[in-house]
């Protein structure tokens, strides 16, 4: 090999392995200033209400059980005053709930879950206290339209009736779709069996065109000397039938209650 080549091999290298360290360090930095923007958020939000759950200094497994289960229940609670839909995630049992009034009118078994590795560096009576409200969904994105309303008006008598078309059961589109919460937390389902080879292609597109545009918006600011921006979040992988259902039954910015452990 030619010195010229092997010169600019070695620089080439060279620059690529400090760009991949700078990289990592602002990640790093981006993973700490997320977690101070969540403690601050819910520090915030929990100065507007009156809190509901005490904290108790060195609690053991049994009560900070019941600190958690107070919490989400406490939460649900505060949510279930609302008449919209919502949405109830328990990790421990991965099920994920949709609720009126507090009465469950469909749940879900998740057959996979992934957390990213934030919550547990969160400062845990604060994660708590946070977990103990519900977070309001701030953006949503999906590979499917939500269903509009259909009104009906009913017939004035049985001459003017016609019957309802049968819908259509051969849907089988692809569904994946991302929550974004408040503050920055994002919650990604993704349909866990596709029907057909190209549902799984379509997955993989959605997947990718979202990891594109956060590594694009990363470099857009690591070019003007800022740190990424780091959103912690939950995966999911739930049947067709019961993604669609939740994605269409949530109102735009409906609400989350999230039960870690």
């Amino acid at each position: 090999m030619r010195k010229p080549v092997r010169i600019t091999l070695f620089i080439t290298v060279s620059l690529v392995l400090i760009l991949a360290i700078i990289y990592s360090i602002l990640k790093m930095i981006a993973f700490q200033k997320a977690i101070s923007n969540i403690e601050n958020y819910i520090t915030q939000e929990l100065s507007k209400r009156k809190r509901t759950v005490e904290w108790v200094n060195n609690p053991d497994s049994t009560i900070k059980a019941l600190l958690v289960n107070k919490a989400y229940y406490q939460a649900l609670l505060t949510a279930s005053k609302s008449d919209s839909i919502i949405l109830a995630i328990s990790i421990p049992d991965s099920s994920v709930s949709l609720l009126i009034k507090g009465v469950v009118v469909h749940k879900a078994k998740a057959e996979h879950v992934k957390l990213s590795p934030l919550f547990s560096a969160i400062n845990t009576p604060i994660l708590i206290h946070g977990l103990s409200m519900p977070f309001t969904i701030a953006k949503q994105t999906s590979t499917i339209p939500k269903v509009p309303l259909m009104v009906k008006i009913a017939p004035r008598d049985t001459s003017e009736y016609t019957p309802d078309i049968v819908p259509d059961t051969t849907d089988h589109a692809p569904v994946n779709f991302i929550l974004e919460l408040k503050p920055n937390i994002l919650l990604y389902f993704y349909e866990s069996n596709p029907s057909q080879s190209s549902d799984g292609f379509n997955q993989f597109k959605f997947d990718l065109r979202e990891r594109t545009w956060t590594v694009a918006q990363d470099i857009k600011r690591m070019v003007k000397l800022r740190a990424p921006v780091y959103k912690p979040y939950i995966r999911f992988r739930l049947s067709n039938k019961d993604a669609k259902a939740i994605y269409r039954a949530i109102p735009e910015h409906g609400q989350v209650v999230l039960r870690l452990e």
